[in-house]
């Protein structure tokens, strides 16, 4: 349906619309003087497809043009000087089977183009609600923003950490709205995209560098976002709680299919980590985690913590290599 509708010209002269109809029903009786009597006694019915071709292309006009003009140039051709009652009873027979194919392709020509309109309209008014919903979420994070500048240090925090959570689902939105998947998110592009805000956002103040790799994963979008907003927390907390007194490091996110599993990563070299650490991000890391039907683990390493999510995989991105990229920086 939709290679035909591409397919489909649309309104064109009249002089163009006879001609290409003329010039087809020609060609086809051309090729009737070619095989002349070798595919029996009324070889008209190679006309039907230019008579259904011209119908399907332009329209009724053209459909029934192309029949009258095959049935007298064929009918030149006949024997009329034997068993004429025959020769006029096949071509009455022609011109009736031939009309209702002219008016089924006519009304297919028709539902193809209200189709087509239907489907741009549909395309147009979905931009039009993804822009609406775009301001939104721009919107939204501005008042965010005006009420941190205008609270104490502790609540300025915590609307800051919405602002940030915020951006993710917002981050999102947009990456869907120019998905080349089939609604499905690149979880490369996209992690590298969320990482580079992240360290714009978090770190051009600091000596941390932020790194990101991905396999080519793709993943539905409820997914994606729980995996975006679970980086965005590790990472955040990383950075806020990892390198005190402005000490330099890096942080790096991975993302990898492993043995049938999707993993998750976000490891630093800062002062380490415990199991003891129970903020609203962790709490929100482990309830994310279990929506995905995994775990959240941490490990301390030296130096530094790793935080690691483990989960059931997902479709690997055609075209693609399958190993993963080596970690990079995402700016």
């Amino acid at each position: 349906m939709e290679d035909l509708l591409r397919f489909l010209p649309g309104p064109r002269p009249l002089v163009v619309r006879y001609g290409a109809t003329a010039v087809m029903v020609l060609a086809t009786f051309g090729l009737r003087l070619v095989i002349q009597d070798r595919a029996g006694p009324y070889e008209f019915m190679l006309f039907v497809p230019a008579i259904v071709a011209s119908a399907l292309l332009f329209d009724r006009g053209t459909g029934f043009f192309a029949l009258g003009l095959s049935a007298v140039l064929d009918a030149t051709l006949f024997p009329w000087n034997q068993d004429p009652q025959v020769h006029i009873g096949a071509i009455v027979v022609f011109l009736v089977v031939s009309s209702g194919l002219v008016l089924m392709s006519e009304g297919l020509h028709r539902a193809l183009e209200r189709a087509n309109k239907a489907e741009r309209e549909a395309q147009l008014l979905l931009s039009e609600m993804s822009h609406r919903v775009k301001n939104k979420f721009a919107m939204v994070v501005s008042m965010i923003a005006l009420q941190a500048r205008q609270s104490p240090p502790e609540t300025r925090a915590a609307l800051e950490a919405i602002d940030s959570r915020v951006r993710v689902i917002a981050k999102v939105h947009d990456y869907l709205q120019h998905s080349r998947h089939e609604g499905l998110v690149n979880m490369r592009e996209y992690l590298l995209g969320l990482c580079q805000f992240l360290e714009e956002a978090l770190c051009s103040l600091r000596l941390v560098k932020l790194f990101a790799s991905a396999d080519p994963i793709v993943l539905p979008p409820d997914r994606a976002l729980s995996i975006g907003l679970i980086v965005n927390e590790l990472v955040t907390n990383a950075l806020k709680y990892a390198f005190p007194d402005d000490r330099t490091g890096r942080v790096e996110v991975l993302l990898e299919k492993r043995d049938g599993l999707l993993c998750l990563s976000v490891a630093d070299d800062g002062v380490g980590c415990t199991e003891q650490e129970i903020g609203l991000g962790t709490k929100l890391v482990k309830l994310l985690a279990a929506q995905l039907g995994g775990e959240a683990r941490w490990e301390s390493l030296h130096p530094g913590c790793r935080a690691s999510v483990v989960m059931p995989g997902a479709l690997e991105l055609k075209g693609s290599p399958p190993a993963a990229a080596p970690p990079r920086a995402a700016s």
